[in-house]
């Protein structure tokens, strides 16, 4: 049998450290403006900044409780939620570290994991270094036309830590569930774990493992080993493993997929519970239904889809090789859901895509009598580069866009407003803060206080009004007493100005205000 764990190439090496860079790059533009420019950084690490302070806050609160609840609004609601990762960044950063390092620390494990899960897959499943090679390269970095940032793989690199390990765990699910049935053992323990973990950390990546677990068995009940498709045991002992699984009866040889489609299913089943349960997350849910054309999907990936359709013209032999074909199929069936009452957010379940349409194109590519081809591998040198420089230079591009400083954008602050974050965050009085909304979005990840209003998935409900209230009564728009009522209504105890935000607080507020901190242009009130 092929070994798992073969020496890693120097080609291989040059590939890790290009997506190594490539996911330093966010990092790298943020403290680029940090050191050149002097600016106060909140320590976001990816392109949308209420998915980065959502994860800060969860791991703010689990420093505190273990479970995390929703700081998103003045009220008090459950903390039920765990997801095993932001525990251990609670834990990380109830010892001392700052909530946006203990997650940036996640950052090297999801890459180098990232790496793995594509490297093996496409050892596991091609022969040949330069196949091999081709399916790790486009499997990491493919993007085309109208390139989304879901589908390009380093995107998730960028302050999604959890779901790039979601998808290498995914993937790794997979390849050990494929070793165990090669091997004849059918009962082993890597692909429930693995399954679990990726359900826990996003669950679209959990769905689709049991859609393909249940897809390939179907394709290949009663078949073991790799066939066509499949780089693993020799013919002699494939053989042997065939007539030992011929022996077992049909309940042994459930086992496998049983456990791993329970084990994967089982945080599904807690998210779903918390979604009716939880009222914050019944909100957050409905407030993250959206439609996303799927004729936008099939055009970035459609030079991928058109020669990995050419794989489909034979049955594969093979767990592996089967999972590989399933696994399309398996995400467009939760994007499918996903655009439903069911689920949210359709685009995710696309993560990760490109491991299976890599190595599926290349064989295509292969069985299409490319072997034929003068100069073959020149030109695939070429096609594969044109398939992943042109969307990464854009991708980059795309994320300085999105990282420059601009007016509402709490990814960089004053060092006014610094100061009292850091006074919040050091005060020992409970009670939470009421700001402006963009502001409001950092509030719990810097300061691990509620906020009035941030997001508005969480900020909910009449997550608009909050907005517009914050917004009238820092911009000066109220009246004393009206100001008043809205500040007390609302139950914050501090109030965080902001700098040149107009309107005189110091004023309005007088008569309930308990004291004021001041920070430079920035103040804080503590409300009676």
């Amino acid at each position: 049998m092929v070994a798992w764990r073969p020496r890693i190439e120097p080609f291989e090496l040059a590939v890790l450290a290009v997506l190594a860079v490539l996911s330093c790059w966010v990092l790298g533009l943020d403290l680029w403006q940090v050191v050149v420019h002097g600016r106060a950084w909140t320590g976001t690490d990816g392109l949308f900044l209420t998915d980065q302070m959502q994860y800060l806050a969860w791991i703010s609160d689990s420093s505190r409780h273990v479970l995390a609840s929703n700081l998103f609004v003045l009220h008090s609601t459950p903390a039920d939620y765990f997801q095993p990762l932001v525990v251990v960044s609670g834990a990380i950063t109830a010892l001392g570290v700052a909530p946006w390092l203990a997650l940036l620390l996640w950052k090297p494990v999801a890459v180098l994991s990232a790496f793995w899960a594509v490297r093996a897959y496409a050892r596991r499943c091609l022969p040949g270094r330069w196949t091999r090679r081709a399916a790790l390269v486009l499997g990491l970095f493919f993007g085309s036309w109208g390139v989304l940032g879901d589908l390009w793989l380093p995107f998730w690199s960028w302050g999604y830590p959890f779901g790039l390990i979601a998808i290498a765990a995914l993937a790794g699910a997979l390849l050990l569930y494929d070793r165990a049935r090669t091997q004849g053992k059918w009962i082993a323990w890597g692909p429930p774990l693995l399954g679990a973990l990726a359900s826990s950390l996003h669950p679209w990546q959990g769905e689709t493992l049991i859609l393909v677990v249940i897809g390939a068995e179907l394709l290949t009940w009663g078949r073991t080993g790799c066939g066509v498709g499949g780089a693993g045991a020799a013919g002699a002992e494939a053989a042997v493993v065939a007539r030992q699984a011929r022996g077992l009866r049909w309940r042994d040889r459930i086992g496998l997929p049983a456990v791993t489609v329970v084990a994967t299913a089982l945080p599904l089943a807690y998210v779903a519970i918390l979604g009716r349960a939880d009222l914050s997350w019944r909100l957050a849910r409905d407030q993250s239904h959206h439609t996303y054309p799927l004729a936008n999907i099939l055009l970035a990936l459609a030079p991928l889809l058109l020669v990995a359709a050419l794989a489909y013209r034979e049955r594969p032999r093979s767990f592996i090789a089967a999972a590989t074909r399933t696994w399309p199929v398996a995400a467009l069936a939760v994007y499918l859901a996903s655009e439903t009452s069911l689920s949210a957010t359709p685009l995710h379940a696309f993560a990760g895509i490109t491991i299976p349409l890599a190595v599926l194109g290349v064989e295509g590519v292969q069985r299409a009598g490319w072997r034929r081809v003068p100069a073959r591998r020149a030109l695939g040198a070429l096609a594969v580069a044109a398939a992943t420089i042109p969307a990464t230079v854009y991708e980059m591009s795309i994320a300085r866009t999105y990282v420059t400083p601009a007016t509402g954008n709490a990814n960089f602050i004053s060092h006014d407003m610094r100061r009292a974050l850091d006074y919040l965050h050091s005060d020992d009085q409970p009670g939470g803060v009421l700001t402006r909304a963009y502001l409001g979005v950092i509030v719990p990840g810097e300061t691990g206080r509620n906020t009035f209003v941030g997001g508005c998935q969480w900020s909910q409900p009449h997550c608009a009004r909050r907005v517009e209230g914050a917004r009238a009564l820092f911009g000066g728009l109220l009246k004393p007493q009206a100001a008043q009522a809205l500040v007390l209504g609302t139950h914050a105890r501090f109030v965080l100005s902001g700098c040149n935000w107009g309107g005189n607080l110091a004023t309005a507020l007088a008569p309930i205000t308990r004291s004021v901190h001041r920070f430079g242009c920035a103040s804080v009130y503590e409300v009676e």
